[in-house]
């Protein structure tokens, strides 16, 4: 490790020259700031690190200097900073290595402390930090990061800004109906000892819980979960319960009943609503909303905001706001939206608090609260790198910190709210909820609830125009959930005292906000899509006719027969049949109120057979020896049809008219050829006889 400070041995370095080294050839890497925040007690900080030689040569010469800054006054600056563009913003000297070689391929640990009473303010201050590797060359790499100094006695000059946070648990979308999981990738996330346990992660780090975070809870996601605590399918291939899913779900009802802990629910599979309404498919939101309860008997407990709506990208448009708030108790009265869609007014110099009020098109003002954008792509960078980690983490605390110091005699809301597919390591996600320097400093926890209260309310925000369109689901795509929305509502129909809807959380699961995105994201989307429109497909298939033969017509009239399956493991169908040739009129239903149609309702019982005949007869004045295509549909009651198929009716026989008539001419001809013949043989017999005497003469 290459240290620089009290006995600081230097590493060998050859002479000095100007070398060209390839762009970007070295990397520096920040692992630690030693401490995060400073304060009057401290005298040194410590920033260790790693710098890297990803080119093919080597770099000689190498020097490391830490550089700090004057204070930021905004958070843009911090932004600049952060991307790079305001890199001269450090330029104090810390502390410089002395030179090394760095080989090709080849990485150096090291550590450099500076004075850190250069960083002491007698204000809440963020400050600036870079580390810079040189040689005779020029600039090689850089790194940048941040560091806090909180003055003595803060609390008497700092009203601290009141921070609530989302807490996601929010998952891919595993199954497509109720009855079958697509993948199996929920139970690593459950395992508490596999990497990628994503969801334990975030729910082992709510710890025993603060009232500060709300969860976001997907119903499809406990449900799925509560699935797998009893054997499941994936993909028809049996698994056994998994032990970590009834484990997990339990720790997470013990939470959320735990007095002061809060949570509220997505609509079912959290569907994006946006897409929906702007596709005509308002009423999939609906159905989406009134399966809430679902998530609500799994987990045993009352959701604490049942009318928050938190939109894809946290961004909404006009008509959908318009339809969640007509919806009523299955839509939505307070949304969750970006800053970026819920900015604060022009001219402010200070973060504005988050809750706000927008108006629908008829006038009525409704509760909107504001996440920090800014701060939730901090926070839902990788983090399970120890770099990615300090990144993120000095970053929060700059930002937040430079929030407060900008009005320090104002205290203001501030809502945390991560990516819905956050995946962080357990050290960061720990840190975000309990770091005591900045709760004691400049954050104090509140509920949302607080947050939203009118008096916590300002007019310092204003609602821009929807800016996501581009990212809403394809007409293409959603015309696919329209199809699969249309067989899940007539498959409801066939049980008329009590509608079963559960097919409709196939499309529902389609509609996941989870699938927005291109690339690979997109790709995903589409092969769920097919397969939730199989499974449904086959599901509504369950209802079917019996694969027959051609039906055969032996005359003018006959009997048909036909038989109606119910292959459901449980419930009684009522289904409509209707019958008809193609085109109509080809055969005649008689015993039929329409004679080109026949229809019949019948209940079936789950597991039965239904078989039933058919009077049909052939126009007058048909010809024989057609081949008839006649129509079968199985419909609901309110005539929404199942399943259809159409079987050919073959007219090769001939009517009891014409078989007399046939028998009769072929009596006569029979007679006919009889006489002939005796005539001819009397004829012959005659000839023979005068032959005879003529012969005896």
């Amino acid at each position: 490790m290459l240290i620089v400070g009290a006995g600081f041995a230097p590493v060998a370095a050859a002479p000095a020259h100007a070398q060209k080294v390839r762009k970007d050839a070295v990397s520096v890497v920040l692992e630690s700031v030693t401490p995060s925040v400073l304060g009057p007690k401290h005298k040194k900080v410590t920033i260790k690190g790693k710098v890297t030689n990803t080119g093919p040569a080597d770099v000689s010469g190498v020097q490391l200097t830490a550089f700090s800054g004057a204070r930021f006054t905004t958070r843009s600056q911090l932004a600049e900073f952060a991307a790079g563009t305001g890199e001269g913003t450090a330029t104090t000297p810390l502390n410089t290595s002395r030179a090394f070689d760095l080989p090709a391929g080849g990485s150096q640990s090291f550590t450099l402390s500076g004075d850190a009473v250069r960083l002491a303010s007698n204000d809440l201050s963020v400050y600036p930090i870079a580390v810079r590797a040189t040689n005779a060359g020029g600039g090689l790499g850089s790194a940048r990061t941040f560091v806090n100094y909180v003055p003595k006695d803060a609390k008497k000059t700092i009203k601290p800004t009141r921070v609530a946070f989302v807490w996601p648990l929010i998952d891919a979308q595993h199954r497509t109906t109720d009855e079958s999981f697509v993948d199996d990738s929920l139970a690593l996330s459950l395992d508490p000892d596999a990497r990628g346990n994503r969801l334990h992660t975030l729910v082992d780090a709510l710890g025993s819980g603060s009232p500060a975070v709300t969860l976001a809870i997907d119903p499809a996601l406990v449900t799925d979960v509560d699935a797998m605590k009893s054997p499941y399918q994936v993909e028809g291939e049996e698994r056994p319960a998994n032990q970590d899913a009834g484990k997990w779900l339990e720790r997470l009802r013990t939470y959320v009943k735990q007095d002061g802990n809060q949570f509220f629910l997505t609509p079912y599979a959290d569907v994006d609503s946006v897409s929906l309404v702007n596709r005509k498919l308002s009423g999939l939101v609906k159905a989406a909303y009134a399966d809430k309860k679902l998530g609500t008997e799994v987990l045993g407990a009352a959701e604490k905001y049942p009318r928050l709506a938190w939109p894809a990208n946290g961004t909404i448009n006009q008509a959908t706001l318009d339809r969640l708030v007509r919806n009523g108790s299955q839509g939505s009265s307070t949304f969750l939206l970006s800053s970026d869609q819920l900015q604060p007014a022009g001219g402010l110099s200070h973060t504005p608090s988050a809750a706000h009020l927008v108006e629908t098109s008829s006038g009525k003002r409704k509760p909107a609260l504001a996440f920090d954008e800014t701060i939730q792509q901090v926070i839902s960078a990788d983090t399970r790198s120890v770099s990615g980690a300090l990144a993120a983490r000095q970053r929060y605390l700059a930002e937040t910190a430079l929030m407060t110091a900008e009005a320090p005699g104002t205290s203001r809301t501030l809502i945390v709210a991560p990516e819905r597919r956050w995946n962080p390591s357990a050290d960061f996600a720990e840190f975000l909820l309990a770091h005591r320097d900045a709760r004691s400093a400049w954050l104090q926890p509140t509920t949302l609830g607080q947050v939203g209260a009118p008096k916590n309310r300002t007019n310092e925000r204003q609602l821009v125009t929807y800016p996501d369109a581009a990212n809403e689901f394809s007409r293409t795509y959603v015309d696919g959930v329209k199809g699969m929305v249309n067989k899940a509502n007539a498959f409801a129909g066939l049980f008329p005292k009590e509608p079963d809807y559960r097919l409709l959380r196939a499309p529902m699961r389609t509609s996941s906000i989870y699938w927005r995105g291109g690339g690979k994201r997109l790709k995903a989307a589409y092969s769920f899509k097919a397969k939730a429109e199989r499974a449904v497909t086959q599901s509504v298939s369950k209802i079917n006719l019996a694969s027959e033969e051609v039906k055969q017509l032996a005359g003018s009239s006959g009997v048909l027969k036909f038989t109606a399956v119910n292959e459901l493991t449980e419930g009684q169908v009522r289904i409509q049949i209707r019958i008809a040739s193609t085109p109509p009129g080809r055969l005649v239903f008689p015993e039929a109120r329409d004679p080109d149609v026949f229809v019949s309702t019948r209940p079936i019982e789950a597991g039965q057979k239904d078989t039933f005949l058919v009077a049909v007869k052939l126009p007058t004045g048909s010809s024989f020896n057609n081949k008839i295509p006649v129509k079968v549909q199985i419909l609901n009651e309110a005539g929404q049809e199942i399943n259809s198929s159409t079987v050919d009716v073959n007219t090769t026989g001939v009517s009891a008219v014409g078989l007399f008539i046939t028998i009769g001419a072929l009596a006569v001809l029979v007679v006919g050829v009889g006489f002939r013949g005796m005539r001819a043989r009397r004829r012959r017999k005659e000839e023979e006889a005068r032959d005879h005497g003529a012969a005896a003469g």
